[in-house]
């Protein structure tokens, strides 16, 4: 669980207490394929954070600072990215948003615009199985908790226009699912205040000396 300014759960918690990652499963999975769960949770977390930086650094005019891919796998992702450039521009990445009202915070990854039609769209980058050597294959699990993520930053910004899943393919390809605002997860977090207050108190009594 990550904590926010002592005082904020993040988003991704929240989604983890609603929804709580399998662990067991994972790692069962892991040694019936032959395969380190620590690494390719590693390895997904690096895949991840090196599209987020190459588009924030984009976004910023400072496309320089973004170091050269390591590997082909790398390589093909950033070619979705430049790819995924040319359809749209950035508006602005990387920003953290506050829910006081709901106990919530977190970095939303950008605001994009359509350069055909001018729609602007709340976006979230992912790399959903990128590590895998199969193509990409849609999620609804991951979809569903990506469309929890973009509605609370959406209520926490009073965002009324669209929400999107922006997934970048081991393939150099990308797509962009739109989703719809989840009523019922604002729901399921006013419902379950006293789980969350209770959860970031129990993560900084962890912390506290």
């Amino acid at each position: 669980m990550r904590i926010y300014d002592n005082k904020y759960l993040s988003v991704t918690s929240i989604v983890n207490l609603r929804d709580p990652f399998d662990d067991t499963s994972f790692k069962n999975w892991c040694l019936k394929m032959g395969k380190n769960a620590s690494l390719i949770s590693a390895t997904s977390r690096i895949l991840g954070s090196k599209v987020s930086e190459v588009l924030d650094n984009h976004s910023k005019g400072l496309d320089w600072l973004t170091a050269p891919p390591i590997d082909d796998l790398e390589a093909r992702l950033l070619e979705g990215v430049e790819d995924f450039l040319k359809h749209y521009d950035l508006i602005e990445t990387e920003k953290k948003v506050v829910c006081d009202k709901l106990h919530y915070a977190g970095t939303m990854d950008g605001k994009i615009v359509y350069k055909k039609t001018k729609e602007v769209i709340l976006a979230d980058w992912k790399t959903f199985g990128a590590y895998k050597e199969k193509p990409y294959k849609r999620d609804s699990k991951k979809i569903k908790h990506t469309r929890w993520q973009l509605t609370m930053y959406a209520y926490a910004m009073n965002w009324k226009d669209s929400l999107g899943v922006v997934v970048f393919k081991n393939d150099g390809t990308w797509e962009i699912e739109k989703v719809k605002f989840d009523e019922g997860m604002l729901e399921w977090i006013v419902e379950n205040e006293g789980l969350i207050l209770t959860t970031i108190q129990n993560e900084e009594d962890k912390v506290q000396p």
